[in-house]
């Protein structure tokens, strides 16, 4: 059996998706894996580290510019290095207890400031970064404490050899995506059993989890342009949206929807995505062969996603509700609308790592075997009152 620890913190939704996604690989690849799962940052009692799932949203969608300076103002080794020094006497408890209660083969970690107290608390025990930002994510990210380091894209390798990491523990892997992602020749038949127009394409809207950022803005251009489409909305948690547009009267046909279970078939079944420029989303996008429109980026660690995108053909960037109804038009009418759009599609499919997730968990149990052995330890306290909060810490 091999045991295997994987690390990840609530600051934005990507680093727990990526988690459960490897999680769900992992368990896939073999039976013989014993899979535990924890928050660090939710596990500890101190401030500010037990309030970071809450506060990091409200920064991002209320104080861009904030997110923005402290960014790029941390975005070096030297301060990262310091920052990490100045918090572990707030984290020592934390992970120290993590290291008494769990015995792990291998550790993956999926958030840039969990490698080095990793580190300090598992010395001997292969240690795997799975980068979650694909191109210009924070150096923190690049730290040379990790035995290996999978990289989403090229761009995302190249930077971390920048930074000191030898070529040699760096691998390109992709973004681990969930199951079902990729796009089959039986999606045909997804529209009808969405309850979605066979007749007419669909543009899906979509604002994360929490569904933020210009959903009812541009759901309303769009519509107002009457362009040949119906639209779906995903609103997520934010019910108060979902109800404003359920009550709408709306010029054609429009779906709304709250949190969804089935974004992914949703994606298969698109003409189209309009979205910010999370790399999760992106990913998943591509592995559906559905284009993008992207309308925001969280300033740094998403603004490289946006030429990422444009560059390689499958997306636009419409930072307004105009230039969202523009980039839909061209996809939607016209003479060349189906040579375009055909063309977004193709790219998508070029950049698409719909294997990532069994790439990365056959590489992850390879790193286990090189495990030092360390006593075996039972669950503890520390453990036992994290799961009496409701998050899964229990093997899987």
């Amino acid at each position: 059996m091999t045991k295997v620890l994987i690390a990840f913190a609530d600051t934005g939704g990507g680093h727990r998706a990526a988690a459960n996604a490897i999680r769900e690989a992992l368990q896939r690849h073999s039976a013989a894996v014993e899979v535990t799962m924890v928050d660090p940052y939710a596990m500890s009692d101190r401030w500010p580290f037990d309030r970071l799932s809450a506060a990091y949203p409200r920064v991002v969608d209320n104080a861009s510019w904030l997110w923005r300076s402290g960014f790029a103002l941390t975005n070096s080794s030297s301060c990262t290095h310091t920052l990490q020094t100045l918090a572990w006497p707030a984290l020592r408890a934390t992970f120290r207890g993590i290291r008494n209660e769990i015995n792990p083969d291998v550790i993956v970690s999926t958030h840039p400031l969990l490698t080095t107290p990793l580190r300090r608390v598992f010395p001997n025990t292969p240690l795997v970064v799975v980068v979650t930002d694909l191109v210009s994510g924070h150096v923190s990210w690049y730290n040379r404490r990790a035995d290996l380091l999978i990289a989403p894209t090229a761009v995302a390798r190249a930077r971390a050899i920048e930074c000191g990491l030898a070529p040699s523990i760096v691998e390109e892997l992709g973004l681990p995506l969930p199951p079902g992602c990729e796009r089959t020749p039986h999606d045909a038949w997804l529209p009808e059993r969405l309850g979605w127009s066979t007749l007419r394409p669909t543009v899906l809207l979509v604002g994360g989890g929490d569904g933020v950022g210009p959903l009812e803005r541009n759901a309303i251009a769009i519509d107002e342009a009457r362009l040949p489409c119906d639209i779906a909305v995903v609103c997520g948690r934010n019910s108060a949206l979902a109800k404003r547009l359920k009550e709408r009267e709306w010029f054609g046909t429009v779906h709304v929807y709250e949190f969804v279970q089935n974004l992914n078939e949703m994606m298969r079944a698109a003409h189209a995505i309009v979205t910010k420029a999370g790399p999760g989303t992106i990913a998943e996008a591509f592995a559906a062969a559905c284009p993008l429109i992207l309308t925001g980026a969280i300033p740094g660690q998403e603004s490289g996603n946006v030429e990422y995108v444009t560059q390689s053909g499958a997306g636009v960037w419409a930072p307004d509700a105009p230039k969202v109804v523009e980039g839909l038009r061209t996809w939607l009418q016209g003479s060349e609308a189906t040579t375009l759009h055909a063309a977004a599609v193709s790219a998508a499919v070029e950049m698409a790592r719909p294997h990532a997730s069994a790439q990365i968990a056959a590489r992850v149990l390879r790193c286990g075997e090189t495990r030092r052995p360390r006593p075996r330890l039972t669950h503890g306290p520390l453990l036992r009152r994290f799961r009496s909060v409701g998050l899964r810490l229990a093997p899987v």
